[in-house]
């Protein structure tokens, strides 16, 4: 059975679709192989994929890039990162090992770069996976990816054994931006709710390094420019205040140590994450580029907005009502399903509900609302 870049996964068939790739992979790997001059890393260009979810979109296209992700692991990552891990040389990890819909699912990004100290040679691989809403099996979803990553290096070395095969050391990344709460460390063994102390030994363990956003303040985000533009985006389309700050983000991006191409396309990047989470108009758009960047900048950015695929068709300013129409179905839903377990819903909670702009963020609402126990419980997602 063999998947193409133009294949669908089937819902409920993707450990199936993993074994298949695994069970395909030792020719395709072995003829790859053979093409090889050299064992040299390329960037791959993810401009083109076409993501379902716009936060995870955003995420590829900003801080799981090297030239981003630098200054954001060193800012909001482990304090262990920038200690043991060179973060200043962090490259794009290749990805060909997988098909265009393995990408999509099991994957946000990959990064590879060195241990630190002059002795070290060891490579380290960033498997970097963004959630909108709190999953402990993202620890099996790294799982799967480190493991294709690990067996596709593997095969390109000619199976070469223990001694002379170096795999690069996996580490596992989840940034976390959503409206529910989500406490603790992600332990893959945590997945396992029957684990004995005698069978633990046998069973594979790590810790994911877990970078909750919710944790930040607005007031004192860390890092550079782009960077706090970049988190401040997600954090908004969150909490439904990313339109009225707009203008402060674009300031930031716009004051940012880039290059004039890098500067253009992460402001455009902001604004297309800026229309499809968070409804904002051309008008808003248009005002908030023109009043931070040089005229010329400006206009390249708005007439690249506006002439982009990206937006599949929509005329920017013209598609609130129908974004409006499914986030007031989806806010009904949540109320209806809450006044029919818990009676009552505080006016507290129909006022924040209707301030909320991501439908993402409200699908996982919904479910919260379906799944807490008391009107207390989904107050408390809610904050």
């Amino acid at each position: 059975m063999v998947f193409s870049s133009e294949s669908k996964i089937p819902e409920k068939s993707l450990p199936r679709y993993i074994a298949s790739e695994l069970q395909i992979g030792h020719k395709t790997f072995r003829q790859k192989t053979k093409r090889m001059e050299q064992p040299e890393i390329k960037i791959i260009n993810t401009s083109t994929w076409r993501p379902r979810n716009p936060h995870d979109r955003f995420c590829r296209q900003t801080i799981f890039r090297p030239e981003y992700a630098s200054d954001f692991l060193k800012s909001y990552g482990d304090p262990v990162l920038k200690n043991l891990i060179d973060l200043d040389h962090l490259l794009a990890a290749p990805t060909t090992h997988l098909s265009n819909d393995m990408r999509e699912v099991i994957m946000d990004g990959s990064l590879t770069t060195r241990l630190l100290g002059t002795q070290s040679l060891s490579e380290v691989l960033f498997h970097m996976e963004h959630k909108s809403r709190p999953s402990r099996t993202v620890a099996l979803q790294l799982f799967v990816k480190a493991g294709l990553s690990l067996h596709s290096r593997w095969l390109s070395s000619g199976r070469l054994e223990w001694g002379t095969f170096e795999p690069p050391i996996p580490l596992m990344v989840v940034v976390y931006n959503g409206a529910e709460d989500w406490d603790g460390e992600i332990w893959f063994q945590d997945i396992f709710p029957d684990l004995s102390e005698e069978i633990q030994p046998l069973v594979p363990q790590f810790r994911v390094i877990f970078i909750n956003l919710r944790r930040f303040n607005y007031a004192s985000l860390p890092g550079k420019p782009e960077t706090r533009a970049i988190v401040e985006s997600m954090m908004r389309t969150t909490d439904g205040t990313f339109v009225t700050n707009l203008p402060r983000i674009m300031q930031q991006v716009a004051g940012a140590d880039l290059d004039e191409y890098r500067r253009q396309d992460l402001g455009i990047n902001v604004a297309f994450y800026g229309i499809w989470t968070a409804q904002a108009t051309k008008e808003q758009i248009d005002k908030a580029i023109t009043n931070v960047f040089k005229y010329e900048e400006a206009t390249k950015m708005i007439e690249t907005i506006r002439h982009s695929t990206l937006l599949e068709g929509i005329e920017i300013g013209k598609h609130e009502g129908k974004l409006e129409g499914k986030l007031e179905e989806k806010v009904n839903d949540i109320l209806k399903t809450l006044r029919l377990r818990h009676k009552q819903v505080p006016d507290a909670i129909v006022t924040e509900l209707n301030r909320r702009t991501d439908l993402i963020a409200l699908e996982s609402l919904f479910e919260t609302a379906v799944q807490c126990n008391t009107i207390d419980e989904f107050a408390e997602a809610l904050k």
